[in-house]
Order: structure tokens, then C-alpha cells, then sequence
């Protein structure tokens, strides 16, 4: 009963705290692209997590609650001729 509960304590300590950013992003056009933005925002400190489509054109990116968007966007920029825009974000 003991490890559960402390699982539990785990998993909502991992759980919250964090945010969703949706980002749109121009200039992608090949296969490498998402990649390459993929590598640069996970480099960002306290990012946990990065989907990216080319096809869609946008990053999915978890974050710590701290991390700032402006950084995430300008790991987007430094990756390549990328321009992101963040067109959502929610707390979980």
C-alpha cells in the first residue's frame, strides 16, 4: 500500500505543474525539418516532451510550468529559417 501511495504522490508530482504549448511553424519543408526543431526545443531547459509534423506544420511541446515561451521560440528561430507562433497553451 505504501509504494502505491507513493507512486501516486510521483505521478501527480510529474503531472502538474507543467504546460501544452501549440506552435505553428513556417518555414518547414522537408523530412529534416521537424527533426531539426524537435532537437533544438528538447534542448531547451525543462522541456519534457516534442511532437512535431510537417505536415501540419507545428510542435506540440510539454514544459515545466517555468519555462518561458519566448525561449522555446527562439530555439525554433536558432534551428533553422523556422518562425513559430504559439497558437495554443493550457496548464496540466
Amino acid at each position: 500500500m505504501r509504494r502505491l501511495i507513493l507512486s501516486f504522490l510521483l505521478f501527480l508530482g510529474l503531472a502538474f505543474g507543467d504546460k501544452l504549448l501549440v506552435i505553428d511553424i513556417d518555414g518547414m519543408y522537408c523530412r529534416m525539418c521537424p527533426i531539426a526543431i524537435r532537437k533544438a526545443i528538447l534542448k531547451v531547459k525543462g522541456v519534457k516532451w516534442v511532437k512535431t509534423s510537417l505536415k501540419n506544420e507545428m510542435a506540440v511541446v510539454v514544459t515545466e510550468d517555468n519555462v518561458k515561451e519566448e525561449e522555446v521560440l527562439r530555439a525554433i528561430r536558432m534551428a533553422g529559417n523556422y518562425d513559430g507562433k504559439i497558437i495554443g497553451e493550457t496548464k496540466l
